[in-house]
This record gives C-alpha cells, structure tokens and sequence, in this order.
C-alpha cells in the first residue's frame, strides 16, 4: 500500500533518497512532504540544496510556494518569473494538488495583482503576454474558480488577436455565472472583432437586460467605428423584433413586451444621441403602446415641426391616420422610396387595422388622382402604400400598381404583382365578370411577359386569356399590344412549334393568332400547312 498521510510520504522519500542517492526526484517527493507536515524551513533548504542540473520549473515552483508562504513576496515573484521565462507552468498542477488552501488562494491573488500592475504600466504585446502568464497561473492555484483572472486573461487574448481563445475563457466564467456583465460583453465585443453579428448581438442584449448603465458605459468606451457597428446591429435587432411584435399583437402593445426594445432603445440613444435613428426608434416605441401625445412631442423636438426627412414625415403620417386624417397620412407615408420599403412595413404595423384600410383607400385615390396628370412616380409610391397597408389581400391595389409600373417601363416589378393575383384566380367555377378580370390579368401579365423578351410565357397567358373570354381578350391585347404585334408573336412561337414538328400547339397558335387578326395572310398559310401535315398520314391510309 502507498502511504496516504505527510509523515508517511516523508519516510518514503527518505528510504528513497538512500536507495537512489542525490535523486532529485526523491528529494523534491521529500521536500513536499516536509512543506505539508509544516517544516517549511526544512523543505526550502532541502530544495536549494538539489543541483543546477536538476528539472529547473518543478524546484522553481516549489520555491515561489514557500516563499509565499514564508512572506518574502519578491523573492515569490523573481521565482515566478524564471519559471515562466522557462516555459513550464504546468508542473504547478501536481504541487497544488496538495498545496494548503490559503497558500493556493495567496498565490491566486498574488498573481492577480501582478498581472494587473503590468497590464497598468506598458500595454505592448510583450508585456500583456507576461501578464497571461501570471494570469494562468493564478486561474490554476483558484482550481478554475478565479473568474476575475479568467476576465483578465480573455481580454489579454483579445487584445493579442487569439479571439477564438479570448471567447472560450469568457464562454468559462459564464457557464457558471450566465449573469456576469463583463464577460458578457467581453465575449460580446470579442464576437464583433470576428464579425460575427447575431452572436455579438446575443450577448450584448442579454448584457444590457441585467445591467444597461455598465453596459454603456463600456460601449463607450470603444472605438468610434467598432461603437457604431454595434449600435447598428442592436438597432437592426430592434426594429426586427418590433416589427415581429407588430405582427402578433394590436396596437397599443403591452409595456412588457417591449421590454428588449425599450432596454436596447435607451443604450443606444445614452450611447450616441445624435444619430436620428435612435430617435425615431423611440418615437415607434411610443407609437406601438399607444402614447401618441408623447411620440408626437419628441419627433417635433428632434426633427421639427415639419421634418424635412421622409423616413420622420412617414412617423408624421401614422399620427395623422390614428387621428384620422387619412389622406394627409398617405401622402406623408408615400414620400418614402423603395428602399425604405421595410420601413413603410413598421410603419403601417403601427396602425390598428381599420386605420390601415381607410389609409390604403385614401392612397389609391390619390394615385389615380396624379397618375391622370402623368405623376406616375408619385402614384407608384402611393399605391405601396396601398399594397403594404393591407398586405396584399386586396387584389385591385396589386392590379393598380402592376400597371402604374407597366407605365413606368418596371414590367419584371409588374409581373411579380400579376403573379400574386393570378395566383388567387378562382380556379372552380367563375360568373362572366370574373372571367373578364382573369382575361385581363393575364392579357396585362402576358403583355409585360412580352416586353420583358420571355415570348413562351406570355404566349401562354394571352391563349389562356383567349379562352375564358374571347371578347374581353381580344379587346385587351388590342389596346395593350395592338392586334398585329400580338398576331406576329403568335406567328412566330407557331413556327417554332411547326419546325420542331409540334403540330398540336402549333395548330393552337395559329387559332389564337387568326382570333386576335383573321386578315393576317402568313398565319393563315401557316394553317394550311399544318393542316395538310396533321391529315396527311390518314390519305396515305
């Protein structure tokens, strides 16, 4: 059996040392044993003692314990500096395995303070790598407890460009402490230098949920470019969030589930005031709980009594709706371009839905208002808003838009609309209105189809048009295409049909052609042709 108790190891040792005399192993088994039993005098000159060639890091780290603990706190730090100049700390492992609990938690502190002390002085690499080494060294005598070391030496390793390594030691202090700020935003801002935006996210979030004054403050203290960064992420985070929450609940929403956008909101606006953004975040906050009185006092504050900024005039606009002044509020919201679309989305999210349909009407009657006197620009925007405000469940807004972008020469954006509404056709039985307005939607979808050089689609179209209502189609085609440019198409799809020897939708071409234009003389011979090939092989018979 192993003896298990100081006086036994220690008789161990000495029957070693006589069987193996000057082992050093044996010598340093002793010194232990001796350190343990409280003759620490003993121990240090036993360890002084053992010869210059012997292992170097094990005497060292002996050395630097004992004179911890004898008080001599240079002596423990010129010992803790050659034993990192030889690039061994890990025989500290075993030794601490039997260190005494206030000598490891003295090394642990001792250590601590050090690396603070050169962190304090000169930050170039050389001493910040001084530093992680005292560091480590302290974390390993805490028995991976030293969450204030571990902090230290994540941020080392970030400002060294070991990113990867700086985040596995915040990732240690927060599986034990998820709440830890620091580390939170330490791993955070580490997850920024990597460009890793939803992680980075994450983390500073859940930061400013438990405490969002320390969390500024460090945003704060970040470089202006990194700081931005950040604060645009957090905001694109929110206004994500917002509009979700929009989604699943009516305005006015409950203070509590807005708390994430509310707590992030206030970071950004301590964390730089001047940007607008933040500004007209908070006004939408205001807005989803129903304190309009308040978001319409810090708008006119920010921006002015008459914001000269689309994106404010469109915060504007939702105010007028919710006081029913519905044709003031579309045009506010329909100064908004295409590209503030996802905007225009949060905005129309902001107005209970009967506000929406009143806004929506008093859109597209403007629009058509602008559009008779040639404004199709204007009537475009104004007929977005129409679409977003009642998300695309009213078909005329969609047919509208189609051909205001049909003017303006947009028809792949014309023909992403017709889509939408001849996906809703009535595929079962239909009245004779209804089969005039299908015929029309895919006369207009066929003609920017056309325009757009897909000839087989709009082909398509216009014969599908052609059969649920002749008259309706042709009258469409007339004045869309004009009946000898539709002839011509269908000609020309008709002789693709016929070279490639398909007789069948060949022969359907050239019917619909001769519909649209019965004078045109070439599609009248093309179905001479096709007819004489279809009934050739029955003559032969």
């Amino acid at each position: 059996m192993y003896p298990s108790t100081p006086a036994g190891v220690q008789c161990l040792a000495s029957l070693l040392s006589e069987l193996q005399p000057g082992s050093d192993s044996a010598q340093i088994l002793s010194a232990d044993s001796l350190y343990q039993l409280g003759r620490v005098e003993e121990a240090y000159r036993l360890l002084l003692a053992i010869g210059p060639n012997s292992p170097r890091a094990p005497v060292l780290a002996r050395l630097a314990l004992l004179q911890l603990h004898r008080g001599f706190l240079y002596d423990t730090n010129q010992l803790l500096k050659k034993l990192i100049q030889c690039g061994d700390t890990s025989c500290l492992r075993p030794l601490l395995a039997v260190a005494h609990k206030k000598d490891r938690s003295q090394l642990q502190k001792h250590c601590h303070f050090v690396a603070k002390r050169i962190l304090e002085a000169v930050r170039d690499k050389s001493s910040v790598r001084e530093a992680v080494a005292y560091l480590s060294i302290g974390i390993m005598a805490s028995g991976g407890d030293g969450s204030e070391s571990l902090l230290e030496r994540a941020r080392c390793y970030a400002f060294l460009g070991q990113r990867k390594t700086a985040i596995y030691d915040f990732s240690a202090i927060l599986k034990d402490r998820p709440n830890n700020v620091q580390a939170l935003c330490g791993r955070g801002f580490t997850y920024l230098m990597l460009n890793q935006q939803k992680e980075c996210t994450q983390d500073v979030l859940a930061a400013l949920q438990i405490n969002p004054d320390v969390v500024t403050k460090d945003l704060l203290s970040l470089k202006d470019k990194a700081r931005m960064l950040v604060c645009d992420w957090l905001h694109e985070f929110c206004m994500g969030k917002l509009a979700h929450t929009l989604s699943c609940h009516c305005v006015p929403v409950k203070e509590e589930q807005l708390t994430e956008e509310s707590v992030v909101c206030g970071a950004l606006l301590k964390s730089e005031s001047r940007d607008p953004r933040w500004h007209l975040l908070y006004v939408d906050l205001l807005l989803a709980k129903g304190d309009v009185k308040s978001a319409r006092a810090h708008l006119v504050q920010v921006f002015g009594q008459e914001p000269r900024d689309a994106v404010a005039q469109g915060r504007l606009g939702v105010m007028e709706a919710l006081e029913q002044k519905y044709c003031s509020a579309a045009l506010r919201l329909g100064k908004l371009t295409e590209k503030d679309s996802h905007v225009l989305d949060t905005l129309v999210g902001l107005m209970p839905v009967r506000q929406r349909k009143h806004t929506a009407q008093a859109a597209a009657v403007e629009a058509s208002r602008v559009s008779s006197c040639g404004q199709w620009d204007q009537a475009l925007s104004l007929l977005t808003v129409s679409v977003q405000a009642v998300g695309h469940h009213k078909l005329l807004y969609l047919r509208q838009r189609a051909a205001c972008l049909a003017q303006l020469g947009l028809h792949e954006r014309a023909i992403s609309d017709l889509d939408r509404v001849v996906l809703r056709h009535n595929s079962g039985p239909c009245s004779e209105d209804e089969l005039k307005i299908q015929s029309e939607d895919l006369c207009r979808r066929g003609r920017s189809l056309m325009l757009s050089s897909k000839e087989g689609p709009a082909l398509e179209d216009l014969t599908k048009a052609l059969r649920l209502h002749r008259d309706q189609a042709v009258g469409c085609i007339e004045s869309c295409l004009g009946r000898m440019r539709a002839a011509e198409c269908f000609l020309k799809g008709a002789l693709q049909h016929y070279g490639e020897q398909q007789l069948d939708k060949a022969w359907t071409l050239v019917e619909c052609g001769l519909v649209v234009d019965s004078e045109n003389a070439d599609l009248r011979r093309l179905r001479t042709r096709v007819k004489r090939e279809v009934a050739g092989p029955c003559n032969v018979n």
